[in-house]
């Protein structure tokens, strides 16, 4: 018998559109989103095992029943019974879509600081209520047991709370994919909480919508729209309706099936938020899970840069989604490629890539314009092209000394001039204050010295004769420099009403910033408490011991921010973050038991990502060189150390950031 490894994987699909709910709340666009995504599935090379549950509008207005056969009606008993056929008979490294277009509800919970409550799928029922619900969580099981089972699961999810709203052009906002929760919809069917079987309940029942703790290497979640916000179909040609969601994500599809590329989840989340953005920014879809599956769970190689996505808005001007708080400057160039541009564009030259330079600078977006070359082409980018770095100006830079024997080495000083983010500086020059220094040890290694002259344990020793040592060094210092670049972004200029507008504190004392020793293995964190009118958006990042930047909450599967909602009627919005902080390995391993984490929180107005933010680990062995940030192909920004002057107009008037630092020492004695 072949063994399982050698069998091709089976690709499993499980489609639910629900247009018909009795009692008047009706969609039309719900069971097109599904179809065409059957439709997309059948026309592709690869076999898909489709089943597919719809609850089309009866022809008859005094009928309670859609015309599809009981079945294929999208009943709880129904889509419990296709999601537990796929567990039963699905092997691991299979792949697995799940679609689900419909109205969405929030289930109230008291105990919960999130007042709004989770989200809820509503289903139709053939029952006096004609309908009925199938909670977030029992989905979030049937995730977790199927990532357990080493299935790769993709979900989209196109319903209100996790949708979205299109205006303008060809298209117009029709029906709200949302109605009132009924708490007689779920007294008249009780459900079991795990139908399953996986003996696992979510280890915190106060989990906000979209936050599904389960192991966020086996699945993807694309939502239409943040929690607090509410979903509408479209009306496309033809008086057609769709849900935005479903039809921009098929539409992205077959323009990458037709020139046979496969990107990332997170390319393409990117590329479906920059199309909600030029047309209706107050809607915004989410991502949850593995950013480097491509559709239908495939791995794809991550690209070796951060890719910002660009927009046109009403105007017509065209817009880079990244600004002051990403490190953008007035006059940095980025190369802009079509959406359907392979993954690595880092290292390809295109016929229809463009090349474009910064004009204005705001808080999250900026104005893009083509070059005198190019000024033609770049009115030909459209919205959801994606853009790399060029050329930019780092105003501010790491200095570092070459000390007695080292400053030898002079191709060095000529080096850094390429660099962003590093300043060489030789023994005799005394002018400039460096925070770092290079030597020579008594074993002709070079080693890098803290602005004590201490040796940095955290970082290799790197022996002369080896080959390409230079380089080597160059290496980890441009990547130290990048790391303190970094570490030192603030809003020098914050807008006070937005600063007033929540209450960010960790939970042992009261403080915007400070230092917080913590014990090997305990929990460190902060409640944010949103005293506004408007949803903030909370993206986390740990500048680790081991010169690593990582994004917490997309490391964890929550997608690049939190949200934090806005007050309602029953008070302000809170939400907590908790951080298990332990000394790495990596550290233990050379004999230390402290080490110090810096945990920086970005909170904005709207949401943004910060694709070039991350850096990996830096390596202690002494062969190992991360020329993804160096030279050319160096992905990241550098931030304006004197903020401009804001300018503000009907798209931008929103833009609002700022930062919170906190030094997290932990210890194991």
């Amino acid at each position: 018998m072949a063994d399982e490894a050698d069998i091709a994987p089976t690709h499993w699909a499980i489609l639910i559109g629900i247009s018909f709910y009795v009692g008047g709340c009706c969609l039309q666009g719900s069971v097109r989103d599904v179809e065409t995504v059957k439709q997309y599935l059948e026309a592709g090379r690869t076999p898909v095992d489709i089943a597919i549950l719809t609850a089309s509008a009866p022809s008859s207005p005094s009928s309670r029943r859609p015309n599809e056969e009981p079945a294929l009606w999208p009943t709880h008993g129904n889509v419990i019974a296709k999601l537990k056929r796929v567990l039963e008979k699905a092997k691991r490294g299979d792949f697995v879509y799940i679609h689900y277009s419909g109205h969405g509800t929030r289930k109230s919970d008291e105990s919960s600081t999130h007042p709004a409550g989770n989200l809820v799928f509503v289903l139709f029922e053939d029952d006096e209520h004609g309908c009925s619900y199938l909670n977030g969580q029992t989905l979030a099981s049937c995730l977790r047991k199927m990532v357990g089972q080493g299935l790769l699961v993709t979900v989209v999810l196109d319903c209100c709370h996790s949708g979205s709203v299109l205006r303008a052009g060809r298209v117009q906002g029709a029906d709200i994919r949302s109605i009132d929760y009924n708490p007689a919809v779920d007294a008249a069917s009780p459900q079991d909480p795990d139908p399953f079987g996986s003996n696992n309940t979510l280890r915190d029942a106060q989990t906000p919508p979209g936050q599904w703790l389960v192991n966020p290497d086996g699945y993807t979640i694309l939502a239409a729209c943040a929690p607090h916000e509410k979903a509408w179909e479209l009306q496309i040609e033809r008086g057609e309706r769709r849900g935005a969601l479903s039809y921009f994500l098929v539409e992205a599809l077959g323009a990458l099936r037709k020139s046979g590329v496969e990107i990332s989840h997170q390319s393409l989340f990117q590329h479906l938020h920059a199309r909600f953005h030029a047309s209706w920014p107050q809607q915004n879809p989410m991502r949850y899970g593995n950013k480097s599956f491509s559709f239908f769970g495939k791995f794809v190689v991550a690209p070796s840069m951060g890719l910002t996505p660009v927009y046109r808005t009403d105007g017509g001007h065209l817009c880079l989604s990244a600004g002051e708080a990403h490190g953008v400057h007035k006059g940095d160039e980025y190369v802009v490629c079509p959406f359907n541009t392979p993954e690595d564009m880092a290292s390809r030259t295109s016929e229809t890539s463009v090349l474009v330079r910064v004009e204005t600078v705001r808080c999250l977006t900026s104005d893009v314009v083509g070059v005198e070359a190019t000024a033609w082409a770049a009115s030909q980018i459209e919205t959801g092209w994606k853009a790399k770095p060029a050329t930019q100006l780092s105003p501010r830079k790491t200095c570092v000394r070459l000390m007695a024997g080292a400053s030898s080495q002079l191709q060095w000083t000529e080096a850094a001039k390429q660099q962003r983010f590093l300043h060489i500086c030789t023994e005799d020059d005394d002018t400039e204050p460096c925070i770092f220094h290079v030597t020579l040890n008594e074993h002709n290694g070079y080693e890098i010295l803290d602005g004590s002259f201490e040796k940095i344990a955290s970082l290799p020793t790197i022996p002369r004769n080896m080959s390409g040592a230079s380089d080597r060094v160059m290496d980890v210092l441009q990547h130290m420099a990048t790391f303190k670049f970094f570490e030192g972004i603030e809003n020098r200029m914050p807008n006070p009403s937005f600063e007033s507008s929540f209450d960010l504190d960790p939970f042992d004392r009261a403080g915007v910033s400070g230092v917080f020793d913590v014990r090997h293995g305990d929990l460190w964190g902060f409640r944010i408490e949103n005293r506004g009118a408007r949803p903030l958006y909370l993206a986390i990042f740990n500048f680790t011991p081991t010169w690593q930047i990582t994004n917490l909450m997309s490391q964890a599967g929550g997608g690049d921010a939190v949200v934090v909602e806005p007050k309602g009627e029953e008070g302000f919005s809170k939400d907590e973050i908790r951080l298990r902080m332990q000394v790495p390995e990596l550290l233990q391993d050379q004999g230390l038991r402290r080490c110090k984490d810096i945990v920086k929180v970005f909170i904005t107005s709207k949401p943004t990502s910060f694709p070039s933010m991350v850096l990996p680990e830096l390596s202690l062995h002494d062969g190992s060189s991360n020329r993804a940030t160096r030279g050319s192909d160096d992905h990241l920004l550098k931030f304006l150390s004197e903020l401009t002057t804001r300018s503000r107009d009907r798209d931008h008037a929103q833009e609002e950031w700022v930062t919170r630092n906190f030094i997290i020492c932990t210890a194991m004695d």
